[in-house]
């Protein structure tokens, strides 16, 4: 796909989702990007607002989107300018200047107090606005970004950074030529080389540490200045996003690690665990008999991101104290692995990295047991045909980024229209999505806004509770009230976008509020019944009575949020607060008896509820039987030869291992026997039993 045809899609994508959703194809552009750089750990999380109006000295403002990292201490200011044209247009260099003069005008008013004084309290740009004057007037970097569907000057280069303040200002242009290079990246993230050279004389001492077809080790010892170096260069980029997201919830400095670099440096390679970090390629050199890495690509620190994020701001906060970090040394073990094999590996190590800290294996990866469940039920359940259609529709779960563009990308025109007929674009969601829908609908709603990283990770601790207790809550049942909560989220907001009461933004707050305070009602108010799902799933839409529920609620949650009585200015930050929710839920709504009338009693929603896990209990041990036949005979007799040469097995073991190895007699374990089957090769795998390709 060349990019006249990638830039194209976008924006045809972009227009259909504006006329979904009563918004403009410009902040539908830009709420994409900001995932796509989310996406790409570019960004930790992103505030979109929209604000334009006239500054000192008669200067534009403009901002359409902000986001702040604790971690790094750095406030994200973005402008989106889109073109929105039927050819390519070209951002020249004085145009990109302009807009920079934009935004960065937004900031500077903003910590002069003028925005404060003229704009209208309740609008996203005054809180913006106010929390830069109290908050992030002392934050160490400003990273401007301009984000655009237009193809960047040839004649811009490197844009250098300036000071504002006592702030650090950067200058990012991510054009739609980048963007395009970052969705085809095998990665999904823009490689990092770093020229190791630039912060060291000779690079990082290293070992080397074994090495296979798929990947190389090396055990490194990694001076502390340049590990801080490279955080407060690249930021968060060089943490895996799962850990990044981890830290962001879990507190950014641990005073242990801080108080050995104030008080024992010269102790910390030896108090500290160490960082564990991959890469996709390195470059050596031999110097005076040691092994140096000079170059490397793609660094991620899958573990002891928070080691790596103290040690920076150790840097910056305690730069009188710490003598540049001179002392102190880091034990970092890393992981070269192929591009090819990244999708692969990288999850096993950085999940291994991770098993003494409390991050749960649903925090990590798509490739975890819940994920891979949830995308094969939106593969198989087709969704009833409404609106005259003659066949049914999937709701299609995007377990990996981009798969949905991947599925479309080698099909015929003719192909492509079907799979979108049977895959509608309304109808695709994303483990961020699944995660907003879920935890509204628990009553967390200052959790969703929180961001959707955030969001993600308290969602994860959740699921994977909930799969260790009994993996057969999430059933066919559970993926079609995920539906159903998806159905009520768009019709949410498609209402609230077209209410006369709404007009200063905070859509995505008031629509996950309202939510949370339908299901709060209901359990308040409905003596133990709750909400119909299959009629929800039969229509694929809620009744009108519930409509006008939602809509009476939605009001009711806008003016909470926007109240003079807040307890913070900023309406984005007051959302975030449990103590908001806690206020909502002192407002009396009563439900309708519409409403009522079409809710369902508490007996039939346990008689479905048991219903559901026993039949995910018979499809997991049908699932075994079809694992156990497709792993081979061969294998089998492997298993149990290394079995018996390690003395590993009990003869309860082997007994399981004959009846699969009789498949090559024409008999079939049963569902039963197959699920204790498995066992058996989770148990050989755990003592080192390693497959043969």
């Amino acid at each position: 796909m060349d990019l006249n045809e990638f830039r194209t899609q976008i924006l045809d994508d972009m227009h259909y989702e504006a006329s979904s959703n009563r918004t403009s194809p410009q902040e539908e552009f830009c709420a994409f990007f900001a995932r796509e750089l989310i996406n790409a750990d570019e960004f930790e999380d992103f505030e979109q607002i929209s604000y334009e109006g006239v500054g000192l000295r008669r200067r534009m403002l403009r901002i359409d989107g902000y986001c702040y990292s604790e971690m790094e201490n750095c406030l994200y200011l973005v402008i989106c300018p889109f073109s929105d044209s039927q050819e390519i247009q070209t951002l020249s260099a004085t145009t990109a200047e302009i807009h920079f003069n934009h935004v960065q005008a937004f900031y500077e008013d903003a910590c002069s107090g003028f925005i404060q004084k003229y704009a209208e309290e309740s609008s996203p740009g005054y809180g913006l606005a106010f929390d830069i004057f109290h908050k992030y007037q002392n934050v160490a970097k400003i990273k401007f970004y301009l984000l655009t569907d237009m193809v960047m000057s040839n004649r811009i280069k490197e844009i250098p950074s300036k000071q504002i303040g006592s702030a650090v200002a950067e200058y990012h242009i991510w054009d739609i030529a980048r963007l395009k290079d970052l969705e085809e990246s095998k990665t999904g993230k823009e490689d990092i080389t770093i020229n190791l050279k630039q912060f060291s004389l000779r690079g990082i001492p290293c070992l080397a540490a074994g090495s296979n077809d798929d990947y190389a080790a090396y055990l490194c010892s990694m001076p502390g200045s340049i590990l801080a170096s490279l955080y407060n260069t690249y930021g968060g980029r060089l943490l895996e996003g799962n850990v990044r997201s981890f830290l962001g919830v879990k507190g950014r400095i641990n005073k242990e690690i801080r108080k050995t670099i104030l008080v024992e440096p010269d102790m910390f390679f030896a108090y500290n665990n160490g960082i564990a970090a991959t890469a996709s390629s390195v470059k050596l050199e031999k110097g005076e008999g040691n092994l140096f890495i000079t170059e490397i690509t793609a660094l991620q620190i899958v573990n002891g991101g928070q080691t790596t994020a103290s040690l920076a701001a150790s840097v910056l906060n305690d730069k009188d104290k710490v003598d540049g970090l001179r002392k102190i040394y880091v034990p970092m073990k890393l992981s070269v692995v192929s591009p090819a094999k990244a999708t692969e590996l990288i999850p096993n190590i950085a999940k291994c990295a991770n098993k003494q800290n409390k991050v749960s294996d649903a925090d990590f990866f798509s490739n975890s047991p819940f994920h891979i469940r949830i995308e094969g039920f939106s593969r198989r359940i087709i969704a009833p045909a409404i609106n005259g259609n003659q066949f049914g529709t999937h709701w299609y779960y995007e377990r990996a980024r981009g798969q949905y563009r991947q599925d479309q990308a080698k099909l015929t025109p003719s192909e492509k229209r079907a799979f979108l007929e049977r895959n509608p674009k309304a109808q695709m969601f994303t483990k961020t999505d699944l995660a907003k829908y879920y935890n509204a609908y628990l009553q967390f709603p200052y959790q969703v806004c929180e961001g959707a990283q955030k969001n993600f990770v308290h969602f994860a601790d959740w699921a994977t509770r909930e799969w260790e207790k009994s993996d057969t809550e999430f059933n066919e049942d559970f993926f079609k009230r995920l539906v159903c909560l998806a159905i009520i989220f768009k019709k949410v907001d498609w209402m609230v976008k077209g209410a006369s009461w709404y007009s200063l933004g905070y859509k995505a707050q008031v629509v996950t509020y309202t939510i949370s305070y339908l299901f709060f009602s209901i359990e308040k108010q409905a003596d133990g019944a709750t909400l119909d799902f299959r009629l929800i799933w039969a229509n694929q839409d809620i009744s009108s009575a519930l409509e006008q529920q939602l809509g009476i609620i939605a009001e009711q949650m806008y003016k909470l949020l926007v109240s003079d009585k807040r307890e913070v200015q900023n309406v984005t930050e007051w959302a975030k607060r449990s103590s908001c929710w806690e206020h909502a839920k002192l407002i009396d709504i009563p439900l309708s008896s519409s409403v009522k009338d079409g809710l369902v009693s508490r007996i039939r929603s346990l008689e479905d509820h048991r219903e559901a896990r026993k039949e995910q209990r018979l499809q997991n041990q049908a699932e075994y039987t079809i694992q156990v036949v497709n792993y081979g005979v061969s294998k089998w007799k492997a298993v149990k030869d290394w079995g018996v040469a390690t003395h590993i097995f009990n003869p309860v073991d082997i007994s399981f291992l004959n009846i699969a190895i009789a498949i090559e007699r024409g008999r079939i374990p049963t569902d039963k026997q197959s699920c204790r089957i498995m066992q058996v090769l989770e148990k050989a795998h755990k003592e080192g039993f390693i497959e043969k390709t």
